[in-house]
C-alpha cells in the first residue's frame, strides 16, 4: 500500500505544480489576473428554445453553430437593399462592419451563459419587478422631456455591456485588469468604465450612499478573487434589477490564456430566484481605445430637439422605444 500511496501523492503533487506553472503568480503569491481580456462570445445569454433541455454541446455541434452565425452575418452584409427597412436597422445605426461581438462560443461548451436556473433561462420577475419594468418601459417609450428621461446608456453614464456584471455586447468587449497586492482595478472599453476594488474587503459604504456601478469589495478565496457589489442606484438596472441587487463576481485564472468569469445576481425584490452566468475570457494583445461617448454624443441634443419639433407640430411618435426593448 505504501508504494501506491507514495505514487498517488506524487501524482497529486506534480499535477498541482503543473497547474500552478500554467498560471502566472504575483510576487505576493496570488494568481495574476492582470492583462487585457476579451469577453466577446456568440454563446447566447439565455438558452434558446432550439436547444430545449440540452445543457452542453459537442465539438461538432459548436462548429455547426458558429458556422451558422458567420454565414448569417455574411448573408446580411451582401444582401441588396430593397428600399425597405425595419426598426432594428434604425435602432442599431451600424452595419456589420462595426459590430464586433465575436465569432466563437465560450469554451464552457454550454448552450447559454446562464448556468442557473438550470434551464438556462432568466427567473420570473416578482410583481414589484414587473411593475418597475413597466414604469421604465413607459418612460423610454414616450417623447423625452429632458435627458433624464433617457436611459443611462443613451446618456453615456454607463456602458451597456460594461456592467457590473460584464456581458458580451455588440462591440468593445475588452476588460483591462491592473493588479496590486491591495487593489485590483477593472476597466472596460465601453465608456471606459472602471472600478477600483480593495482586495481585503475594506469597509462597506453606508446604505444611504448609492453609486452607478455600486460599491465593490473584494477578497481572495484560495486562488479565486471574489467581488461583492452592493449600493447600486435605482437607475443602474441590470436586466431589470433594482437598487438592492447583490452581485457576486468570481475571477479565476485558468491558464496562461484564459480567465473564468462567473457572476451571480441576487435580488429577491425583483426576481423570484437568483441567476448565475459563466464565460471564459481570453487574453488579448489588443488594447483599450478611448470611447468618447459624451464628447461625441450628438444623439442627445438631436433627440431632444426632435422631440420639441414633434410637440410643436402635434405629432405623436411611437418609435422612441428601441426594438430590442419591445
Amino acid at each position: 500500500m505504501k508504494p501506491i500511496t507514495f505514487l498517488t501523492s506524487l501524482f497529486v503533487m506534480v499535477s498541482a505544480n503543473t497547474v500552478l506553472a500554467d498560471v502566472p503568480i504575483k510576487p505576493w503569491g496570488k494568481p495574476s489576473l492582470q492583462g487585457n481580456w476579451d469577453f466577446a462570445t456568440i454563446t447566447p445569454f439565455q438558452r434558446p428554445d432550439s436547444f430545449a433541455d440540452k445543457e452542453l454541446l459537442s465539438v461538432d455541434e459548436i462548429e455547426e453553430y458558429e458556422a451558422a452565425v458567420v454565414a448569417s452575418r455574411a448573408a446580411r452584409e451582401t444582401a441588396e437593399f430593397d428600399g425597405e427597412h425595419d426598426q432594428a436597422d434604425l435602432d442599431v445605426g451600424y452595419n456589420q462592419f462595426y459590430i464586433d461581438n465575436g465569432t466563437t462560443m465560450t469554451t464552457t461548451m454550454r448552450t447559454s451563459q446562464l448556468i442557473y436556473p438550470e434551464n438556462g433561462r432568466m427567473p420570473a420577475m416578482t410583481p414589484r419587478g414587473v411593475e418597475t419594468a413597466g414604469y421604465f418601459r413607459a418612460l423610454q417609450s414616450r417623447s423625452p422631456q429632458g435627458p433624464d428621461d433617457r436611459n443611462v446608456y443613451d446618456r453615456c453614464i454607463m456602458g451597456f455591456n460594461a456592467g457590473p456584471p460584464m456581458r458580451s455586447g455588440a462591440y468593445n468587449n475588452i476588460m483591462k485588469v491592473v493588479q496590486t497586492e491591495g487593489y485590483i482595478v477593472i476597466q472596460t472599453e465601453m465608456v471606459n468604465d472602471h472600478r477600483v476594488i480593495p482586495t481585503n474587503g475594506g469597509s462597506a459604504l453606508p446604505n444611504s450612499m448609492r453609486m452607478w456601478k455600486g460599491d465593490s469589495r473584494g477578497a481572495w478565496e484560495g486562488d479565486t478573487f471574489v467581488v461583492t457589489t452592493t449600493n447600486f442606484t435605482h437607475l443602474s438596472r441590470f436586466n431589470g434589477s433594482g437598487e438592492n441587487m447583490v452581485l457576486t463576481e468570481r475571477f479565476t485564472r485558468v491558464d496562461e490564456d484564459s480567465l473564468e468569469y462567473q457572476w451571480t445576481v441576487e435580488d429577491p425584490e425583483m426576481f423570484e430566484d437568483k441567476f448565475t452566468a459563466v464565460v471564459q475570457m481570453t487574453a488579448t494583445d489588443a488594447d483599450l481605445f478611448e470611447y468618447a461617448c459624451h464628447e461625441a454624443n450628438y444623439a442627445m441634443p438631436l433627440m431632444l430637439s426632435g422631440a420639441r419639433k414633434q410637440e410643436a407640430k402635434g405629432v405623436a411618435d411611437d418609435t422612441w422605444l428601441p426594438s430590442w426593448s419591445r
